[in-house]
């Protein structure tokens, strides 16, 4: 009866992974989205100190992250250790998140309110690297089976990017009425993060209740004779001698980085290029619609056709760049219908491949654990969690040098000035010219350097469970696989 009730919660545990992606979608869908206007238009903060504090925070992330990882595999708990970080990081990161956007309306003056922007920003870092690395320390662990990790990958889409659509539709009309109402954008920006803020911890906690509960609280063992730690030396010069995991983080890394400009500056887009940002709903939902319909096509039909994680990756990154030249052709003439299309078509198969993403980098976590005889887990999926940290601060900072450098001036906007053409030009650049070029070099290193195949990955897993670990293993079957 005790074996079936843990059972049960394991499943329970493995369903619901996707739980607190959708729980992080709110906030995703307005406090990252409008994150870089809420600096420039509601703090009135020069473009330059903007970007400056996200870049701060971001380089906390890819400090707090990597380090958070190493300790989930250091350290243990007899009363669990996931479900704790998840929680405190949930409160205290979202908490700092929308305290961010709940400070304009206290104060006559935002533009004095840098500092406790930045305190926020630590805060966030270090707190929303507890719960990040909790949830990409486990991903591997909850199956070995590349086909149920597509699976989770794909319910992760789901989650996130569903609950994008959703909110992404929800937020401009809701933070219209707010606005209202509050009588002022930042009092309406204030009510909408309460929402969101709330919405997202809510969720979260449950997970975190559930993942008590499980068998993945316990100490996971790599199968084999060796129980002693393998040193940290060993740990780090493996990791760095993981071509699999460098190549994914390179490649992930440079796609994300034009991610970003497509979503953070989307705002920019529609206020000055369109001229109506009530369309940015429109926006959201085809770019993020579209990903979560591509995740579902990726991990059911599309891998079918390809046969291999890699080749199915590297495929729908190749349709995916495609569009985004056919955009970059036209986006200037383009009504905002033909535009959508094609941001919709671009994202369907950039949702499509990420049915094969955390599933590859799980699988030079796999290698990783075969090489060593230990799994370290925690730190070889936080590089996962690193690539998004980097490209955020990569793009952040690529961003506002491009922004000054053209000229961009809020302030000057909201006198009545229009923005300049070279301005409008470079936010259509950050929409589709720049993702373009940079997809063909991300999708190029993936396809060049990352070495594990499916079948090379099912040899792994045999050599692990059959104890051929560490100085054990048998270099020779997974290289003829």
């Amino acid at each position: 009866m005790v074996d079936e009730k843990q059972a049960s919660r394991d499943k329970l545990a493995t369903y619901l992974y996707p739980l607190p992606q959708f729980g992080a979608s709110g906030g995703m869908a307005f406090f990252s989205s409008y994150l870089a206007m809420l600096l420039t238009d509601i703090y009135m903060l020069p473009v330059v100190l903007a970007g400056a504090l996200e870049t701060i925070r971001g380089i906390l992330g890819w400090i707090f992250g990597p380090v958070f990882g190493l300790l989930l595999d250091r350290v243990s708990s007899k009363t669990g250790k996931y479900w704790k970080l998840l929680a405190i990081g949930t409160i205290v990161g979202t908490g700092a998140n929308a305290m961010t956007f709940i400070l304009p309306s206290m104060s006559d003056d935002p533009s004095t309110l840098a500092f406790p922007v930045f305190i926020l920003g630590v805060l966030m870092a270090v707190f929303g690297s507890f719960s990040g690395s909790v949830l990409n320390t486990i991903f591997p662990k909850l199956s070995t089976d590349p086909q149920v990790r597509s699976y989770l990958a794909v319910g992760q889409k789901l989650g996130r990017d569903g609950g994008k659509t959703l909110w992404g539709l929800i937020v401009p009309p809701m933070l219209t009425y707010f606005i209202a109402a509050g009588g002022s954008e930042a009092a309406g920006w204030a009510s909408m993060s309460y929402v969101i803020g709330i919405f997202g911890i809510a969720i979260n906690l449950v997970y975190a209740f559930i993942l008590k509960g499980s068998s993945l609280e316990k100490e996971d063992v790599v199968a084999g004779p060796a129980r002693k730690k393998v040193p940290l030396s060993v740990v780090f010069k493996t990791l760095f001698q993981n071509k699999a995991l460098l190549a994914m983080f390179t490649g992930f890394t440079i796609h994300k980085i034009y991610y970003f400009f497509q979503i953070l500056t989307a705002t920019y887009y529609f206020r000055y290029v369109v001229g109506d940002l009530n369309r940015l709903g429109f926006f959201m939902t085809a770019f993020n619609l579209s990903a979560v319909v591509g995740s579902f096509f990726g991990g059911t039909i599309w891998i079918r056709i390809w046969k291999d994680s890699k080749k199915a990756f590297v495929a729908s990154g190749a349709m995916h760049v495609i569009f985004l030249a056919i955009l970059t052709m036209v986006i200037k003439t383009a009504s905002i219908t033909v535009f959508l299309l094609f941001v919709a078509l671009a994202s369907f198969f950039a949702g499509a491949l990420e049915a094969y993403l955390m599933p590859m980098f799980a699988a030079a976590a796999d290698w990783h654990a075969w090489k060593t005889g230990e799994r370290s887990d925690g730190i070889t999926m936080a590089v996962y969690g690193l690539t998004v940290r980097c490209s955020t601060t990569i793009s952040t900072i690529i961003r506002t040098a491009l922004l000054a450098a053209a000229g961009y001036d809020a302030a000057a906007y909201a006198q009545g000035a229009a923005p300049s053409e070279a301005v409008l030009g470079l936010l259509r650049n950050f929409q589709a010219l720049y993702p373009m070029l940079m997809g063909v070099v991300a999708f190029a290193i993936v396809q060049i350097f990352f070495p594990i195949t499916d079948k090379k990955l099912a040899k792994i897993h045999e050599e692990i469970k059959a104890g051929r670990v560490g100085e054990a293993r048998n270099e020779e079957v997974v290289a003829n696989a």
